[in-house]
């Protein structure tokens, strides 16, 4: 059973987190179906009350599987735990009569993964971009498609902020990105950014045919991943929106090109934009170069930037080789006040100042 005042509250928390703390609505939906768990957790008992629980919700969350019968990921537990705590932080914070929520039972709201066996995820490599660039495009649907995933490799954007961007957010000559809500840009949670394309010719060559393209039969503000006509089969001068689920529809022909060029490996659109964070982490040298990549994936902390920027299982073996012969000599021992050093010391402090501001 579900308790019909926690329901009204959970309601109200959402309006909440929508309208004052400007949520993006997935995120909204997101965490309705993860309040859910939270409600069946509490079963008949208030909200208030919930402390005297005799399960903590940490042991429940973790128990939780899959309608399938599969487990939860420990990605999905760990933001339904997140979730509960924000909630009853919430809770006692916006409403009368929650004395037992306290900061020693909300500690209890955190959960400790377990490293994976395989942590890497899959990211498309440079190598990997520049044979999906020289792929075939037998027709516009085919050529939309090409430049799009050289696109998303450039640019770095999520999926559901590329598929909105207008042309007029676009400046492929200035290398610039302008991901503006106020353009219509669905960002995530309305965060505004002007990012910056990674320049690469051979890539970027295919990026400017389709722009040229959609430029020459488009207004500015028609989408560069531009809707096809059902009648016509050519563009959709008229679109001036797109659906909720048009991502759906860049995976679908992304999945469908692949096949048809018998490309076994498959990618999703956010390898693109892991494939350009690691672009961008395997060239930076200094702290300026990760600040400009977080900037760029509109990451709002370093921590954020750091999950994509751990290194993959080949780039650490190479590491160790070649640490393993480097003799000890080669730091700089000698110049301990030299330019270098100090530079290096300054990035290093700023680092930590920037770390210990984000916790």
């Amino acid at each position: 059973m579900i308790n019909r005042k926690n329901k009204k509250i959970g309601d109200e928390y959402l309006e909440y987190r929508l309208l004052v703390d400007q949520q993006d609505p997935k995120s909204i939906r997101l965490e309705r179906s993860l309040l859910k768990h939270i409600l069946t957790w509490c079963d008949e008992t208030e909200f208030c009350d919930a402390p005297k629980h005799t399960e903590l919700f940490r042991d429940y969350a973790i128990r939780q599987t899959k309608a399938s019968g599969g487990p939860l990921s420990q990605n999905h537990k760990k933001k339904l735990i997140e979730t509960g705590k924000h909630l009853f932080s919430w809770l006692s914070i916006h409403k009368t009569g929650y004395r037992l929520i306290t900061p020693a039972w909300l500690a209890t709201f955190k959960y400790k993964s377990v490293p994976a066996l395989n942590s890497a995820k899959k990211s498309v490599s440079e190598e990997e971009i520049i044979f999906l660039s020289k792929l075939p495009a037998r027709n516009l649907l085919e050529q939309r498609i090409r430049a799009g995933v050289c696109l998303l490799y450039l640019s770095g954007a999520r999926i559901d902020a590329f598929v909105t961007l207008p042309l007029k957010a676009i400046k492929i000559t200035e290398l610039k990105v302008q991901q503006f809500p106020s353009l219509g840009v669905r960002t995530k949670n309305k965060k505004s950014a002007t990012t910056f394309l990674i320049e690469l010719d051979h890539i970027l060559q295919v990026v400017q045919e389709w722009d040229h393209l959609v430029r020459s039969e488009l207004h500015p503000t028609s989408f560069w991943f531009a809707p096809f006509s059902p009648k016509t089969g050519g563009f959709d001068i008229d679109a001036t929106t797109v659906g909720e689920h048009r991502a759906t529809i860049f995976r679908k022909n992304l999945k469908n090109w692949l096949k048809k060029n018998e490309v076994i490996e498959g990618f999703s659109p956010h390898d693109f934009r892991r494939g350009h964070a690691n672009f961008l982490f395997d060239r930076a040298v200094n702290i300026g170069d990760i600040l400009a990549a977080q900037e760029n994936l509109m990451h709002d902390s370093l921590t954020t930037t750091e999950k994509y920027a751990r290194q993959r299982e080949d780039q650490t073996r190479q590491h160790i080789k070649d640490m393993s012969h480097r003799e000890i000599s080669s730091f700089p021992k000698d110049n301990l006040s030299g330019p270098q050093l100090d530079v290096l010391i300054q990035e290093i402090q700023s680092l930590k100042q920037l770390l210990m501001n984000q916790s």
